[in-house]
């Protein structure tokens, strides 16, 4: 870490599984803060709250994992945008450059059809439901923001009615995951895909952490 940063980097993560293997990469390192937010912007908002209300960050991390908005993008791609844009017509630039946009919105995006749209209507590469949140505190706290996302579902892959309602309600829980497979079994095919896919995405994403902070270090 640069002697001339105040204080550690903190990077937030919505769920504990998106954070697990970056945890151990950085186990041991007093230059890094990690915090496990919950799903959502709400979430997203209260959690950056709480680490501005603090020591002065000197670098701000939102990662975990996005949806695919455009062909071309593999699961386990790792998109570090130069900006993030919201629904309501929200434009966040990000510190230290990037490339391309991610798209933060308030509900799950779980088609196919619907990914294409918010992809040509936003000019968006990923989305995901938390980084507009941090990246408007940090702004309005003159605190350096970046957003890494690594696609954890390409744009032709949807996602089932049933597993979009688990992720939407804010917290996902095992425990009704459980119980939603009792009653569906059909459904065991897609949570096998979506848990080899996330594993991949989270050992990308912690990669690309990993050399963030170390250039940062550096």
């Amino acid at each position: 870490m640069n002697p001339a940063d105040p204080t550690p980097a903190v990077v937030l993560f919505a769920l504990e599984r998106e954070a697990a293997p970056f945890r151990r990469a950085v186990r041991g390192r007093p230059d890094v803060d990690i915090v496990v937010t919950g799903i959502g912007h709400a979430a997203a908002a209260k959690a950056i709250a709480g680490v501005l209300a603090g020591p002065r960050p000197g670098l701000v991390v939102m990662a975990g994992f996005g949806g695919a908005l455009r062909d071309g993008l593999r699961v386990g791609d790792v998109v570090t945008p130069a900006e993030v844009v919201d629904d309501r017509g929200g434009r966040w630039a990000c510190a230290g450059g990037g490339a391309g946009r991610l798209l933060t919105m308030s509900a799950i995006a779980a088609t196919p059809a619907e990914k294409r749209s918010l992809g040509d209507r936003f000019s968006a590469d990923v989305v995901d439901m938390e980084s507009a949140a941090v990246a408007e505190a940090c702004r309005a706290a003159g605190v350096p923001f970046r957003a890494v996302r690594a696609v954890s579902d390409t744009v032709d892959v949807g996602l089932s009615p049933r597993l979009a309602e688990l992720f939407a309600a804010g917290r996902f829980s095992p425990w009704r995951a459980a119980l939603a497979l009792v009653r569906q079994p059909v459904l065991i095919a897609e949570f096998w895909r979506l848990a080899r896919d996330t594993r991949l995405a989270a050992d990308r994403l912690a990669a690309e952490l990993s050399n963030l902070l170390g250039e940062r270090g550096a």
